[in-house]
């Protein structure tokens, strides 16, 4: 009887184990590069390439990181990215969230074929018309400037925040809106009083995402823009790479550069964590 009643116990203690493996191997494959960047950054050049290979470097070379800021255009390539992708995220979140709002709740003539053609959209890559573009965006005078990625940016972007926003605009109850309209709440009203703070999660989810495209964007920042200091910070560790082909390519000042770029998304997510794991029923109640 003991062994019977056991069975589904041993069954729940085994399905526990194997869960918490795999979510183990998940940890570890996700953290793997970061741990490799981090240790590399903190190693000397000789050090790098060694044998045995040691994830503790000794000594601990932190003048990589002061090293970085003397022979690379760092700050320039901070400035530039932050510009774009500051500026690409308020045109995004401003165009975005009343045409999310659009298509979940409201209605209007041409209302499915519009969520069908932004649902279409997503399936063009940029680079396979990224000649045409080019000679668009020169006969614009936008070639070479910020507003140029913002514009870029902005377009291949924007669909696909409009479809997360709008799933989750659709989780809002339709008698919250309608309780709306018996206050005498305009659609604007409805959606900066109710639909924002309800969707913060949302929001937040979707900032998150449009700071990461853009931050990590190549193909525009290196065709459209040809002038150093205007180069966001991507193209210049592509730059390291490129122009040291004769003494080989200093992997520690890469990494380094590595773990500049990717602070500025640490601190994002930092700042918005309680909007992220906030009460998403916040802002409904009156």
């Amino acid at each position: 009887m003991n062994k019977t009643v056991n069975k589904p116990k041993i069954a729940k203690q085994i399905y526990r184990v194997l869960f918490a493996v795999f979510i183990l191997l998940i940890l570890v494959d996700l953290l793997f590069p970061v741990a490799a960047m981090i240790s590399v950054s903190l190693k000397k050049a000789n050090d790098v390439f060694s044998v045995p290979v040691t994830w503790i470097p000794d000594p601990v070379a932190w003048e990589n990181y002061v090293e970085v800021f003397q022979k690379l255009d760092i700050l320039d390539g901070f400035k530039s990215s932050i510009i774009v992708t500051g500026a690409t995220i308020v045109v995004i979140m401003l165009l975005a969230i009343p045409a999310a709002y659009a298509l979940s709740k409201l209605r209007f003539f041409f209302k499915k074929p519009t969520y069908y053609l932004v649902l279409v959209s997503q399936m063009f890559a940029p680079v396979i018309i990224i000649i045409p573009l080019y000679i668009m965006m020169n006969s614009l005078g936008l070639i070479d400037t910020y507003a140029g990625l913002v514009v870029m940016n902005v377009t291949f972007n924007l669909a696909f925040i409009v479809l997360m926003l709008k799933s989750s605009f659709d989780t809002v109850p339709k008698e919250v809106v309608e309780a709306a309209k018996i206050d005498g709440c305009s659609s604007f009203m409805t959606l900066r009083r109710i639909f924002v703070p309800v969707s913060r999660t949302g929001i937040a989810v979707a900032v998150i995402f449009t700071f990461t495209r853009t931050w990590n964007e190549f193909l525009f920042a290196f065709t459209y823009i040809s002038t150093s200091s205007k180069k966001p910070i991507i193209v210049g560790l592509y730059e390291i790479l490129k122009n040291n082909p004769a003494v080989g390519i200093p992997w520690h000042l890469v990494m380094t550069s590595a773990v500049y770029a990717t602070v500025p998304l640490v601190i994002l997510f930092i700042l918005i964590r309680n909007n992220i794991t906030g009460d998403m029923t916040a802002g409904a109640i009156k």
